[in-house]
C-alpha cells in the first residue's frame, strides 16, 4: 500500500509539472523558465522503480520534445550536466535523457557558458558508463570550439589542465585516446566512411550511429574544424607528452597541413621515452592497422628506439606489410577498404621501412638473439630486390635505385649477425651478391652491394669445412676470371673477390693466393685498388698484422703452390679453360697464365720463392719491410744461406726442379717484365740448390746465350750468373764445357771494334766466361789454371778508351777470376817483373776508378790480392813492397773519399785481401756446391795483424776523414773476420777504438762505432762485456767526453763557424789564432766548451743503435739513470731521441711499472731541467712532462700541478722558438687534460682539484695578466676551454672568472683597431664600432662568459653581483663595456629569478652607463637596462628609471643634445625589448616619446618615432589620452634655457593641439577640458620667437577656434544666418562665453585676436606667409569678428611688394617671374618666390578675411569692402608718390575690372583719384 501511495504521489507530481509546462507552452519565456526549474527534477523520476511513473515521465518528455523545437528555447544545460555527473542519479534512463536535452541546448549557449561547462563534463569521464559516454563525448566536442587555448609556455598554459577538469590522469588519457581516434575518423556528406585504424565500435562511438552526426548542415559537427581544434588542444598544457603521443602521430600524418604542422611540432617537442615496452607495443599495434601515411610516421619513431629492435615477430610483420608494392592495401575484416599506397607515398613508405630495418640490423643483434629473424629478413629483402628485377632492375628511377641500395645495404648489415644461416645459405647469399655486383648496371647501387659483400665476410671467417672451402673457392675463382661484356656481366668483381680471398680464406690457402696473384698482375689495365688488395694478400705481415700470434703464422705450402701454379690447370668448375690466343703450350708451366695474365707469372714465381725462404728460415720474424730484410739476409748472411741450402737438400726432389724450371722458362721470355724477375729468382734459387737438382737443366745452358748477350745490363748480369752455374756443372762433359767456352771466347774477340749491341754482347761474354771458368774451378778438385785466358782477357790498362760499362764488366769478370785464384797474366820473369805488369796493367787502372768511388774497381783490388801468391812468414814484420803490400797501400790511400758507402767497399776489399777465403765477404761469392778446396787461399795472419795495428792507430787520429775511414774499415774487418783468432785477441782494443769514435760528429761514424761495439760485445767474453757496460754507463751519466786536442785537431766542420772572409774555424789552431787576433783568451775556453757540448750530444746519439741497447739491458741499472734517460727520449735531436728510445725499450721491460715506481724522481728532475741553462734540456723537459702526465690519474701529479703550470708558462716565453713550441705543446696537454677531465667526469673531486690549482694560476699575473703575449694568449685559450666544459664545477670560480673575461675583451682587441679608430672620421668610427660590437658578440670570450652564466645558481649570483658592479663601474675599454651589457641582458633573461633581487641596483647603475660617450656602448647599456626592467621586482624602480630618462632629456648643460640622444636610445631599446614595461610606464615615457619625435635633432626625432612605431597605436588618440602629462612635459621644455628643447616642446604642443582638433573631427565632439588644459602651454609656444618650423604651430589654430565654437554651439540651435552676434551668443549659452573668457579673456576673445595679429606682424619673411594665412583663417572661423580692416592694415604693405621691387619692370601679367635667375643685386629665384608667396598670402588674407555671417547677410557690402581694401592697399603709396596722377594698381585697377570699379564708384579713394 505504501508503494502504491508513493507511486500515486509521484504521478500526481508529474502531472502537476506537465500541467505547468503546458500552461507556459504559449510563451517561450515562461516555457524556458518553467523547464529550467522542473526539467532536471522531472528526469530524475525516470529512474523510478514504478513502471507507470517511468512511462509517465517518458510521455511527458515526448510532450516536451515537441514544445522545445522553437529556436529560442534554451534548457538548463548546467543543471542537466550536474545531474548526469551525480553518482546518485546513476540510472541509465536518467543519464540518457540528461544527455538528450544537454545535446539539444549545448549549441545554443554562449561561449562563456560553454567554457564553464567543460570542467564538469570532462571530470570523471573515464569512469562514465560506456553506454552514455559516447554521447557525452559528442557534447564535449561541441563545447571545445568555445575554449580559448592559452599560449604555449605561459602561466595559463601551465594551469590549463586543471582548468579543464583533467586533473585525473585517467580522464586525460581517455580524452587524448579519443582525440586520436577523432583524427582518424573519415566522413562524407552521407555519413561516415571507412576509417582505417578505427574499429566499427570506434566509429559507432564517434558517430552515435547517426549519419548526420558529422554533417554541419544537419546540426552535426564540422569534421575539419573539429580536428583542427582537437589538434590545438592536444598541443596545449592540458595533456602530457605520454598522453598525446599517439594522437600526435595521427595529427602529424594528416593530409590537412594545419593539423600536420601541429602534430609535427608535438613530436619534435615530445620527451617520451622510446624505450617503454608498452609504448612500443602500442606503436606496433597501430602500425598493423593504420594506412601508409601513419605507418611512415610510426616507422620513423620506431627507428629511434633500441627496444623496438627486440620485437622480432612484429618486425617481420612490419616488413611483410610494407614491402610488397600492392596496388591496394587491405587490413583485417574490420577495414575492407584501406587506403591505396601508390606512387610517391609508396616510395616514402619503403624509404621509412628500410630506415627502420637498417636500424634493426645495426642495433638489434646487440639487444636480442637474431638467429630467428636475421635469415627471414634477408630472404624478404632478397624478394624485394627480385620484385624490382634481378640481377638487372626492370626500372631504374632514382627512388627505386635508392631503395634498392638500401636493401642491399641492409642485407649486408643483417648478414653480420645472421649466424643461424646454414653454410649452404651463406654460400648462396654470397653467390647472389657476387652476381648482383657483376650484373647490376646501376652505379649508385653497386656501392651498397660491395658494402654488403664486405659485411658478409664476417660469416666466412676461416677455417671452413672442406665442402664450404671448396665451394667458396669455386665462387671466387669464377668471378675472378669473368670479364666485362661476357654474357650479362657489366663490371668486374675482382676487387671484392680479392678482398674475400684475403679475409675468408686462410693465408695458407693456395687458391686464395692465386687470386691475389691474378689481382696484382692478371690484367694490364687493372685498377689500383685491386692491385693493392692483391699485394696485401701476398704479404704475410699484412695478413697477420692484427694477429697477436703472427710469429706462428701459417704459411702456404710452397711445394703445393708450385704444383698448382705451374703443373696443374686452375679454374672454377663452371669456367672454360683457356682461349685461342695463348702464345705458349697449354700443358707447360704457362698453362694457367694465358694471354695478358702472363704478367702474373713472375709474381707467382717470386711469391713461391719468398714463401720457400720463410719456410726454410723458421726463426725469421715477420715485420714491416720484411721482404727487403729477407733479401739482404739471403744475399749477405752466410748462416742464412747455409740454412736455406740445408732445407733445400731435404726438400722433395720432384717439386724444386719444377720451380727451377718455371723460373728458367720465365727467364727465357722475351718480355723483360717477365724475364728479369724470373731470372733473379732463378739465379738465387740455383745458387742455393743441391747439385743434383740442377743437373736436369745443365744441358740447357746454351739457351742462356740469349740472356748473356742481351742489351739490358741487368739481364746480362743475371744470365752470366746462371750460365756459370749451369754450363760449368759437372753433368756437362768436358767437351760441352770447351764448346761453351769457345763460343764465348769467339764473342769476346770483337772487343776492339764492337759498338752498340755488339759491345753489349762482348761485355756479357766476358762476364759469362769468367763465371764459367771460376765455377768450373769450384766444381773441380784441381788447382785453378788460367794460363789460356791471358790471350782472351785484356789488360785493364788497355781499356781506357772503352765505355765505363765495358770497363766495369771487365772489373767484375776479373773479380770472379781472382776470387777463384785464377791469374790470367803470365810472365816468365821474376816477381819484380810480375809486380810491374800487375801494377801497370791492373792496379793503376783500378785505382784510377777507385779514387772516383767506383766500388767494383775497389772490390777487384781486394780480390787481386787473393790471386797473388804470397807467403805469410808469420813474422811480426811484413814487407811493404810486395804486391799485397802495394795493394793495401793503395787501398789505404782512399781515406779521403767523401762517400761513406765507398769506405765499406774499401773495408771489405781490405778484409778480402788479408783474410782471403777465411773472410765471410769472400765466402759469399761461392754460389755452387763446390768439391774440394784447392781454390781456397787461407788468411794471411801477419798481414791481418798489421792491418789491425794500423787501423787501431788511425782510429786515434785527429784528422776527421782518416778517422771516419779507419772506423768503417775496422768495423768491416770485425764484421767479416771476427771469427779469426787474430781479431778475437784484439777485441778489447777494438772496443776502446769504437768508444773513441762515438764522440765523432759524423753520424755514420757513430753508427759504425755503435755497430762495432755491439759486435765486439757479442764476440767478447764475460769480463769484456762487463767492462763495456761500465764504460757505456759512465759515458752516458757523466759530464761528457774529454776532448784531447793538438794543433790540428778539427773541432768543427768546415763552414760551421765562418769568419766572414770566406774562411771558417775548424781546428784548435784556428781557435787560438782567432783569440790572439781579438785579444780575448777566453774565446779559447768558450769554443772548447762549445765543441765539448757538441761531442757530448753526438756521443749520446749513438748509444741506442745497432745493439748497444741490448748491452745495457743485461746490466743492473742505477735508478738515477731513469730520469735522465726518460728526458733524453724527447731530445730535439732526432738521433738522440731515436737512440734513447731504443735504450729505453731494451732497459725497461715494463714501462708502466717503472714510471709508477720512479714517478716522483722523474718529475722532480724534469721540473729542475725545464728551467735549465741549455735550450735542448728545456725543450726535452717540456715534451717529457707532457708525455709523463698523459693518461695518468690526477692525484698522481696533483702536488706538482701548479709547479708544472708555472714552469710551462715561463718557458712559453723562451728566447728559442723550438723551446717555446715545446712549451706550447705542454700547455696544450695540460689544458686538454683538464678539459677532458671536465667533459668525462664533470663535477668530481678530481675535476675540482685540477680547477682549484689551474684557474687561480691562470687568472694570476703568471697567466692572463702576463706581459708575454704568447703566455697571455694561451692562458686565455685555456680559460675559454675550461669554461665551455666546466659545468657545475665552475660555480666557485664564476665570480672571479666573469670579471676577468670581461676585462680580457678589451685586452685582446688588436691594437690596429684602435689605431685606425683614432684616425677615422665620425662615419667611419660608427662603422668600426659596429664591427667591434659584432666581434665581441662572436668572440670565444663571450662564449666563455655565456658558459659561466649558464651554470649560475642563487649562491653564485650573490657572489658575482658585487664583482660585476665593480667591473661595470671601472670598465674603460669599449669591448669590456659591451661585454658587461651582454652579461646584464643574459642575467635578466636566463636567470630572472636569481637575478631579480639585484636587478634594481644594476638598473640604477645603468642610469649613468647609458650616458657613455661611445654611442654603441650607450645603446648596448640601454638595451641591458630594458632587459633589467623585466627582472626588477618593484614598480618604484621602473618608474625611477623612466623619470631619469625624462630628466636626461630635459638636461640643460653643455651636452644637452647628446643627452637627448642617449635618452631616446634608451627609450627605443625599451620599446623593442620590453614593450610591456613601456606600456606600464606610458604615463611617463609616452609624453617623452611624443615630445622627442618633434626634436630639432634629426637622430632624436627618428629614434623617438621608431620607439613610438614599435609600440603602435594612434598618435592622436594617445596624445589626447596623455594630454595632461604631455602639457606638463612641454611646460618644462618651454622653461628650459635650451632653445632646442623649447622648439621641441612648441612643436609637440602643436601636434597635441592638432590631435585634439582631429578628435573633434572624428567623433563630432570636443572635450572642453582638453581645450582648457592645452591652451596655456599652446599660448606660450606661440609666444616664442620665430624659429625654423614655427609655422607648424599655426596650423592647428584654425581648427582650434572652430573646435571652441563647435563646443559652444548647441546641436539643436535654431539660430539663422541672419541672427546678430549678440543673439548668437545668447543662443549659445554661457559655455562659449566661459571658454572665451577662460581661453582668450572675454566673449570676443581679445587675447586670440592679439595673438593672431602678433604672429602676422612677426618680422620673419619665411614665417610671414603662414602667419597671414593663419590670420584670415582664424578671422573666418570667428563669426563674431570683423577683422577686415585689421587684416588690411597688417597685410596691406605686402600686397604690392612685387611692384615695389620691380618698379617699371612689372609690366607683365604674372605676379612674379619664376624664370629669372637673379636680375638685380641681391635677388634670386628663391627670394622672388618668397616675395610672391608673401604677396599672394597678403592678398588672400584681405580677400578671405571678411566676416562670414556678414557675408551671408550683406554680400555686396562685404565684397565692396574687400575690393576697396585691396585697392587701398595697392594704391596708397602710389598716391603719395604721384599725387593726382592716376596709377593703376596690380590688382583691381586693371582695365578688365572696370565693371567692378564702376559698382563701387562712390568710394572716397576713387574720388581722390579724379574718377
Amino acid at each position: 500500500m505504501a508503494a502504491q501511495s508513493n507511486s500515486k504521489n509521484e504521478l500526481a507530481l508529474i502531472e502537476k509539472v506537465e500541467w505547468r509546462i503546458l500552461q507556459a507552452s504559449s510563451d517561450e519565456g515562461k516555457l524556458q523558465a518553467c523547464l529550467k526549474t522542473y526539467l532536471a527534477p522531472l528526469l530524475l523520476k525516470v529512474g523510478s522503480e514504478n513502471v507507470a511513473v517511468r512511462n509517465k515521465v517518458i510521455a511527458v518528455c515526448q510532450t516536451i520534445n515537441k514544445l522545445i523545437n522553437a529556436p529560442g528555447i534554451v534548457l538548463n544545460v548546467s543543471a542537466l550536466l550536474d545531474q548526469y555527473k551525480n553518482p546518485n542519479a546513476s540510472h541509465p534512463l536518467i543519464k540518457h535523457f540528461d544527455l538528450v536535452y544537454i545535446h539539444h541546448s549545448v549549441g545554443k549557449l554562449s561561449p562563456e557558458d560553454q567554457r564553464a561547462l567543460l570542467p564538469t563534463a570532462l571530470r570523471g569521464i573515464s569512469k562514465d558508463p560506456p553506454v552514455s559516454v559516447s554521447r557525452l563525448f559528442n557534447v564535449i566536442l561541441r563545447l571545445f570550439p568555445a575554449v580559448k587555448v592559452p599560449t604555449r609556455g605561459s602561466k595559463e598554459d601551465d594551469g590549463f589542465r586543471d582548468s579543464l577538469g583533467l586533473t585525473d590522469p585517467a580522464d586525460a588519457n581517455f580524452v587524448a585516446h579519443w582525440f586520436g581516434k577523432v583524427l582518424l575518423l573519415r566522413t562524407s556528406g552521407a555519413g561516415p566512411v571507412d576509417s582505417p585504424g578505427l574499429t566499427p565500435a570506434d566509429v559507432s562511438f564517434l558517430t552515435l550511429d547517426k549519419p548526420d552526426a558529422w554533417d554541419p548542415a544537419a546540426g552535426g559537427l564540422n569534421a575539419a574544424e573539429t580536428r583542427i581544434k582537437v589538434a590545438t588542444l592536444l598541443a596545449s598544457g592540458a595533456f602530457t607528452d605520454e598522453e598525446r603521443f599517439l594522437p600526435a602521430i595521427h595529427a602529424a600524418s594528416s593530409s590537412d597541413y594545419r593539423i600536420s604542422a601541429v602534430g609535427d611540432e608535438l613530436l619534435k617537442r615530445a620527451t617520451v621515452s622510446l624505450e617503454d615496452e608498452t609504448l612500443i607495443r602500442t606503436l606496433y599495434d597501430a602500425h598493423a592497422k593504420l594506412p601508409p601515411p601513419y605507418r611512415i610516421r610510426i616507422l620513423g619513431i620506431l627507428s629511434k628506439s633500441e627496444l623496438a629492435t627486440t620485437f622480432t615477430d612484429d618486425i617481420l610483420a612490419v616488413f611483410r606489410r610494407n614491402a610488397a608494392p600492392a596496388p591496394a592495401e587491405a587490413g583485417d575484416g574490420q577495414q575492407p577498404g584501406a587506403t591505396k599506397s601508390l606512387g610517391l607515398e609508396l616510395t616514402k613508405l619503403h624509404r621509412a621501412l628500410f630506415e627502420f630495418v637498417n636500424w634493426v640490423a645495426r642495433i638489434g643483434p646487440s639487444k636480442t638473439d637474431y638467429s630467428k629473424i636475421g635469415p627471414p629478413l634477408i630472404e624478404l629483402l632478397r624478394e624485394f630486390v627480385a620484385g624490382q628485377g634481378w640481377p638487372k632492375p626492370s626500372r631504374q628511377s632514382q627512388d627505386e635505385s635508392t631503395l634498392r641500395s638500401r636493401a642491399y645495404e641492409t642485407i649486408g648489415i643483417l648478414a653480420k649477425s645472421a649466424t643461424s644461416l646454414s653454410e649452404m645459405d651463406r654460400l648462396a647469399l654470397a653467390g647472389w651478391l657476387f652476381r648482383s655486383l657483376s650484373e647490376d648496371p646501376t652505379p649508385d647501387v653497386v656501392v651498397n652491394i660491395d658494402g654488403a659483400l664486405s659485411s658478409l665476410t664476417a660469416l666466412f671467417r676461416p677455417p671452413h669445412s672442406f665442402a664450404v672451402n671448396t665451394q667458396l673457392q669455386s665462387i671466387l675463382l669464377t668471378y675472378m676470371t669473368l670479364r666485362e661484356g661476357e654474357g650479362d656481366v657489366v663490371r668486374s668483381a675482382r676487387h671484392a673477390v680479392t678482398k674475400w680471398a684475403n679475409q675468408c680464406l686462410e693465408f695458407s690457402d693456395v687458391y686464395a693466393r692465386w687470386i691475389d696473384i691474378l689481382a696484382v698482375a692478371g690484367r694490364q689495365d687493372e685498377r689500383s685498388d685491386v692491385v693493392e688488395e692483391g699485394q696485401k694478400g701476398l704479404d704475410p705481415w699484412t695478413y697477420y698484422a692484427n694477429d697477436e700470434n703472427r710469429s706462428r703464422a701459417t704459411l702456404p705450402d710452397w711445394q703445393e703452390m708450385v704444383r698448382r701454379f705451374f703443373q696443374e690447370p686452375i679454374a672454377p668448375r663452371n669456367a672454360v679453360l683457356g682461349s685461342g690466343n695463348m702464345d705458349v703450350d697449354d700443358t707447360g708451366v704457362f698453362a694457367n697464365f694465358p694471354g695478358e695474365s702472363l704478367l702474373a707469372f713472375p709474381v707467382a714465381v717470386g711469391f713461391c720463392w719468398r714463401i720457400l725462404l720463410l719456410t726454410a728460415l723458421k726463426d725469421f720474424q715477420l715485420e714491416p719491410a720484411w721482404e727487403r730484410r729477407l733479401a739482404v739476409l739471403v744475399e749477405s748472411d752466410l748462416a742464412t744461406r747455409q740454412s736455406v741450402r740445408e732445407y733445400l737438400t731435404t726438400a722433395k726432389d720432384d717439386v724444386l726442379p719444377h720451380l727451377l724450371r718455371a723460373a728458367f722458362e720465365g727467364m727465357m721470355k722475351e718480355d723483360v717484365r717477365t724475364a728479369e724477375p724470373c731470372a733473379r729468382v732463378f739465379v738465387e734459387l740455383a745458387s742455393l740448390s743441391p747439385r743434383t737438382v740442377l743437373e736436369p737443366l745443365a744441358s740447357r745452358s746454351r739457351e742462356l746465350h740469349l740472356l748473356v748477350t742481351s742489351n739490358k745490363k741487368e739481364l746480362r748480369g743475371l744470365g752470366s750468373r746462371a750460365f756459370g752455374i749451369f754450363a760449368a756443372h759437372p753433368a756437362n762433359s768436358e767437351e760441352s764445357f770447351v764448346k761453351s767456352k769457345d763460343a764465348l771466347v769467339n764473342i769476346t774477340t770483337a772487343l776492339p771494334t764492337a759498338v752498340g749491341s755488339e759491345l753489349n754482347a762482348v761485355e756479357g761474354a766476358f762476364l759469362a766466361l769468367a763465371r764459367l771458368v771460376s765455377r768450373r774451378t769450384y766444381y773441380a778438385e784441381a788447382t785453378p789454371e788460367g794460363r789460356d785466358l791471358g790471350q782472351v782477357f785484356p789488360l785493364l790498362s788497355s781499356l781506357s778508351s772503352k765505355p765505363v760499362s765495358t770497363q766495369e764488366a771487365l772489373f767484375e769478370a776479373y773479380t770472379q777470376l781472382w776470387t777463384a785464384g785464377i791469374q790470367t797474366l803470365q810472365t816468365d820473369g821474376e816477381d819484380k817483373d810480375l809486380r810491374g805488369l800487375l801494377s801497370k796493367g791492373f792496379i793503376e787502372p783500378l785505382m784510377a776508378h777507385a779514387k772516383k768511388g767506383n766500388e767494383k774497381a775497389i772490390t777487384a783490388l781486394g780480390r787481386l790480392a787473393i790471386a797473388v801468391r804470397t807467403t805469410d812468414s808469420g813474422r811480426d814484420s811484413v814487407p811493404d813492397d810486395d804486391l799485397l803490400g802495394v795493394t793495401l797501400k793503395e787501398l789505404y790511400s782512399l781515406f779521403e773519399i767523401r762517400q761513406a758507402e765507398v769506405h765499406f767497399a774499401v773495408g771489405e776489399a781490405i778484409a778480402a785481401a788479408v783474410a782471403c777465403w777465411d773472410a765471410d765477404i769472400v765466402k759469399l761469392t761461392l754460389d755452387v756446391q763446390a768439391e774440394g778446396d784447392a781454390y781456397r787461399v787461407p788468411a794471411r795472419t801477419t798481414r791481418l795483424r798489421a792491418v789491425l795495428d794500423k787501423l787501431l792507430t788511425d782510429c786515434k787520429t785527429t784528422k776527421p776523414s782518416l778517422l771516419k775511414a779507419s772506423g768503417i774499415w775496422l768495423f768491416c774487418i770485425i764484421q767479416h773476420c771476427s771469427h779469426l783468432d787474430e781479431v778475437q785477441s784484439r777485441l778489447r782494443e777494438c772496443q776502446a777504438a769504437f768508444m773513441r769514435l762515438l764522440s765523432a760528429r759524423d753520424e755514420l761514424v757513430q753508427e759504425t762505432a755503435s755497430r762495432g761495439l755491439s759486435l765486439v760485445y757479442e764476440k767478447g767474453d764475460a769480463a769484456l762485456k762487463g767492462d763495456l757496460v761500465r764504460d757505456l754507463v759512465a759515458t752516458f751519466t757523466g759530464s761528457g767526453p774529454q776532448l784531447k786536442v793538438d794543433q790540428d785537431t778539427e773541432l768543427f766542420d768546415a763552414g760551421a763557424l765562418p769568419t766572414g772572409e770566406g774562411k771558417s774555424i775548424t781546428s784548435y789552431k784556428d781557435i787560438v789564432s782567432l783569440a790572439n787576433e781579438v785579444g780575448d783568451p777566453s774565446l779559447v775556453y768558450k769554443f772548447m766548451s762549445l765543441a765539448t757540448n757538441a761531442a757530448t750530444w753526438s756521443t749520446r746519439s749513438a748509444f741506442g743503435r745497432f745493439g748497444l741497447s741490448s748491452i745495457l739491458s743485461e746490466s743492473e741499472i742505477d735508478p738515477k739513470l731513469y730520469p735522465k734517460l726518460y728526458r733524453y727520449r724527447f731530445d730535439p735531436n732526432q738521433n738522440v731521441q731515436r737512440s734513447m728510445n731504443d735504450i729505453w725499450k731494451a732497459l725497461v721491460k715494463d714501462p708502466n711499472a717503472v714510471l709508477e715506481t720512479h714517478f716522483d724522481s722523474i718529475m722532480a728532475d724534469l721540473l729542475r731541467s725545464i728551467l735549465g741553462r741549455e735550450w735542448r734540456v728545456r725543450e726535452a723537459s717540456c715534451a717529457a712532462i707532457a708525455d709523463l702526465i698523459a693518461g695518468r690519474p690526477f692525484p698522481k701529479y696533483e702536488r706538482y700541478y701548479k709547479d708544472i703550470w708555472t714552469a710551462a708558462l715561463k718557458v712559453l716565453d723562451d728566447v728559442k722558438a723550438t723551446v717555446r713550441n715545446a712549451a706550447l705543446h705542454l700547455c696544450i696537454a695540460l689544458s686538454t687534460t683538464l678539459v677532458r677531465q671536465l667533459e668525462e667526469s664533470g663535477f668530481t673531486a678530481t675535476a675540482q682539484a685540477m680547477m682549484r690549482e689551474a684557474i687561480p694560476f691562470l687568472l694570476s699575473d703568471k697567466g692572463i695578466n702576463n706581459s708575454a703575449e704568447d703566455v697571455k694568449l694561451f692562458a686565455i685559450i685555456t680559460i675559454v676551454k675550461i669554461t665551455k666544459t666546466g659545468g657545475d664545477a665552475l660555480k666557485p670560480y664564476i665570480p672571479t672568472l666573469v670579471p676577468h673575461l670581461l676585462g680580457l675583451l678589451s685586452t685582446i682587441e688588436p691594437e690596429a683597431i684602435n689605431y685606425h679608430y683614432q684616425r677615422a672620421g665620425d662615419d667611419s668610427r660608427e662603422k668600426i664600432d659596429k664591427l667591434r660590437s659584432a666581434m665581441v658578440s662572436r668572440s670565444p670570450l663571450a662564449e666563455a662568459i655565456d658558459a659561466c652564466l649558464r651554470v649560475l645558481d642563487d649562491a653564485t649570483m650573490t657572489d658575482l653581483v658585487p664583482q660585476l658592479q665593480n667591473t661595470i663601474k671601472s670598465a674603460l675599454g669599449m669591448p669590456t663595456k659591451l661585454g658587461c651589457s651582454r652579461v646584464l641582458s643574459t642575467l635578466s633573461t636566463r636567470h630572472t629569478l636569481s637575478f631579480s633581487p639585484h636587478a634594481a641596483n644594476f638598473l640604477t647603475l645603468m642610469e649613468k652607463q647609458i650616458l657613455d660617450r661611445n654611442d654603441e656602448v650607450s645603446q648596448n647599456y640601454a638595451a641591458a637596462a630594458a632587459y633589467l626592467l623585466r627582472a626588477v621586482q618593484t614598480e618604484t624602480h621602473r618608474l625611477r628609471y623612466a623619470n631619469r630618462l625624462v630628466e636626461l632629456y630635459l638636461s640643460a648643460d653643455d651636452r644637452s643634445e647628446i643627452r637627448r640622444q642617449k635618452a631616446v636610445d634608451a627609450l627605443l631599446a625599451l620599446s623593442k625589448i620590453s614593450p610591456e614595461h613601456l606600456s606600464s610606464l606610458e604615463t611617463v615615457l609616452f609624453p617623452l616619446a611624443f615630445v622627442a619625435r618633434h626634436d630639432d635633432d634629426e637622430y632624436v626625432s627618428r629614434a623617438a618615432k621608431q620607439a613610438w612605431d614599435a609600440r603602435g597605436g594612434s598618435l592622436g588618440v594617445a596624445a589626447t589620452r596623455f594630454l595632461k602629462e604631455v602639457v606638463e612635459l612641454v611646460n618644462k621644455c618651454l622653461e628650459s634655457p635650451q632653445w632646442g628643447l623649447r622648439h621641441a616642446g612648441a612643436r609637440a604642443v602643436a601636434a597635441a593641439a592638432e590631435a585634439v582638433v582631429s578628435a573633434r573631427e572624428v567623433s563630432g565632439r570636443v572635450n572642453a577640458g582638453n581645450l582648457k588644459t592645452l591652451w596655456p602651454v599652446y599660448e606660450r609656444a606661440l609666444a616664442l620667437k620665430t624659429f625654423e618650423g614655427k609655422e607648424e604651430l599655426l596650423k592647428p589654430l584654425e581648427g582650434w577656434v572652430k573646435a571652441v565654437v563647435a563646443a559652444s554651439t548647441p546641436t539643436d540651435s535654431t539660430s539663422t544666418a541672419s541672427a546678430s552676434t549678440d543673439a548668437h551668443a545668447a543662443e549659445a549659452g554661457p559655455e562659449i562665453q566661459d571658454l572665451d573668457r577662460d581661453l582668450w579673456g572675454g566673449p570676443s576673445a581679445p587675447l586670440l585676436k592679439k595673438i593672431v595679429l602678433r604672429e602676422a606682424k612677426r618680422n620673419n619673411d619665411a614665417y610671414r606667409p603662414h602667419a597671414l594665412a593663419c590670420l584670415w583663417k582664424v578671422a573666418a572661423a570667428r563669426e563674431d569678428w570683423d577683422m577686415l580692416e585689421e587684416i588690411a592694415e597688417v597685410a596691406g604693405p605686402y600686397v604690392n611688394i612685387l611692384a615695389e621691387e620691380e618698379g617699371d619692370k612689372m609690366d607683365v601679367d604674372q605676379p612674379a617671374s619664376r624664370s629669372r635667375s637673379g636680375g638685380g643685386k641681391g635677388s634670386s629665384a628663391d627670394e622672388l618666390d618668397l616675395r610672391s608667396k608673401t604677396a599672394w598670402a597678403a592678398i588672400e588674407a584681405i580677400t578671405r578675411g571678411y566676416n562670414r555671417r556678414k557675408m551671408r547677410e550683406r554680400p555686396m557690402e562685404v565684397l565692396r569692402e574687400v575690393v576697396l581694401a585691396l585697392e587701398s592697399a595697392a594704391a596708397d603709396k602710389e598716391v603719395k608718390k604721384l599725387g593726382d596722377a592716376v596709377v593703376r594698381s596690380p590688382c583691381v585697377a586693371r582695365p578688365e575690372l572696370e565693371a567692378v570699379r564702376r559698382v563701387f564708384c562712390g568710394s572716397l579713394v576713387w574720388r581722390r583719384l579724379g574718377r
